[in-house]
């Protein structure tokens, strides 16, 4: 059994020596470290350094994490048929396919976006001019909504299944400091070509990939899954693996018109905040230097912060013609002079009302689309005049939200002096989950009809890209 050790201290100039650090505190050889956590601490300005959580072997043994050693424990569990449709090459997609090929399905993955370089292309085209395609967006393509985000690995707690998704993300060319960093961040300049090695990975393994295909419709008879209309064909499909992501509203659709059964989901709206990078590393470290732009959580009585962005840009996203949203991303060297986050207020839905947060989310979209004179430009204001109710976000946001969005930023002003001086607000914040949850058994499949297995943020079962792709490697396995 490897001994652990929690709680050490580790000079920053030591990052990369963490064995000889264990070795100095235990005056032992050590081996097979693996380093669970790694955090930088701040707390004390003026003397930062990181905690770290670890353990230890006093002799080598075979150390391998990662699906395939993971499916070698789980490859008899899997009853699905031999032949599996996944709609969505998002993180959930990708890994359910991964999953499923190692334990000897077929998979076919269709998605109707593009390979994730084209659909780079295709995303710097609607910056720059404002060029919206439907199905080639910040939502949609291949990689999910994360690959254009900020590459974040973020998870409350990890898993067999969000290690082994971690091992794989090593195997094919992520840096091994992901492991165990507790906020791990590839980059969204990186991750795109990590996806493209998943892809040929998925190719190797016998997968087919197709790309511009869309989910229309599914058939059902007697309570199970039959056949899926892709691109006006039906296809026989007796096994589906819905990957579609949060934001594929029309899947939500189609599913109703089924009976499918789903529910009303709690989410969180509100906007984004942005300020000089500069402000938050001085918040943070003083006046020490150089450190790696410093990011923050702020967890008040109405709001709180999510998906902070340090050194990272807000970009305006749509998955509709006439909507516009904003998120945050950040290349994988935070040199943005800028940092940004979500600063959202849970909003709370009943499980018998699917309808009311879609339709939430369109309505801040389309008005501020308007606002914007019809233009993919998220309205903005400075967070003062903001609290002076001079600016157009108290126009855009419901009142429960602006309210909460003042009190927060009192309460965040508190722990961060300059927090409203320097912010400027960035509106609307509305796709930070899915407001619908698809009804699943233990095992993963609908409740309702059978043969269809909801995976990922669209399913409601995930938050980001780790868990997303975790989910999807959980359910390949039925675990």
């Amino acid at each position: 059994m490897p001994t652990i050790l929690q709680q050490f201290k580790v000079p920053l100039s030591q990052k990369n020596n963490i064995p000889e650090v264990i070795e100095k505190l235990t005056g032992q050889r050590v081996f097979n470290v693996r380093i669970e956590r790694l955090a930088l601490d701040y707390r004390s300005k003026g003397n930062p350094h990181f905690v770290c959580n670890a353990t230890y072997n006093l002799e080598k043994i075979p150390q391998n994490t990662d699906s395939e050693t993971l499916f070698k424990k789980y490859v008899k569990n899997n009853d699905m048929p031999h032949e599996v449709s996944i709609v969505g090459a998002g993180p959930a997609g990708l890994w359910a396919a991964y999953g499923l090929l190692l334990s000897g399905h077929k998979v076919n993955l269709y998605e109707q976006g593009k390979p994730v370089e084209e659909r780079f292309r295709d995303i710097r085209r609607f910056l720059k001019s404002e060029i919206f395609l439907e199905h080639s967006n910040i939502f949609f393509g291949e990689g999910g909504a994360g690959a254009f985000s900020d590459g974040k690995l973020n998870t409350r707690s990890r898993t067999e299944f969000s290690q082994a998704v971690l091992g794989d993300l090593i195997k094919i060319g992520a840096p091994e400091e992901i492991a165990y960093l507790a906020k791990p961040h590839i980059g969204t300049d990186k991750l795109q070509f990590l996806i493209k090695n998943m892809r040929k990975l998925i190719l190797e393994l016998g997968g087919k990939i197709h790309f511009e295909s869309c989910l229309q419709d599914i058939s059902v008879a007697g309570n199970h899954l039959n056949s899926i209309r892709i691109n006006n064909e039906w296809l026989p499909c007796e096994a589906l693996v819905l990957a579609s992501g949060h934001s594929a509203r029309n899947i939500y659709e189609i599913l109703s018109a089924h009976g499918v059964l789903m529910e009303g989901k709690s989410f969180a709206i509100g906007a984004r905040i942005e300020h000089p990078q500069s402000f938050i590393n001085e918040s943070r470290y003083g006046s020490l230097s150089p450190l790696p732009a410093a990011d923050y959580t702020l967890t008040g009585k109405t709001a709180y912060s999510f998906c902070m962005c340090p050194g990272g840009i807000v970009v305006p996203c749509a998955s509709e013609p006439n909507g516009v949203a904003t998120n945050g991303m950040s290349y994988s060297r935070h040199n943005s002079p800028f940092a940004n986050s979500a600063l959202v207020v849970p909003h709370s839905i009943e499980k018998s009302d699917t309808k009311s947060g879609i339709a939430l989310q369109r309505q801040l979209e389309n008005a501020a689309f308007e606002m914007s004179g019809k233009k993919f430009l998220a309205p903005k204001q400075s967070a003062e005049s903001f609290l002076a109710k001079k600016g157009c976000l108290w126009d855009l946001l419901p009142s429960n939200v602006s309210c909460a969005l003042e009190a927060a930023l009192h309460e965040f002003e508190k722990k961060m002096p300059g927090f409203i001086k320097n912010g400027t607000l960035i509106a609307p914040e509305t796709r930070t989950s899915s407001p619908i949850r698809i009804v699943r058994k233990e095992n993963g499949e609908s409740v309702s009809v059978s043969g269809i297995y909801p995976a990922g943020e669209g399913a409601g079962y995930a938050g980001g890209i780790l868990t997303s792709a975790a989910d999807g490697l959980r359910l390949a396995t039925h675990q």
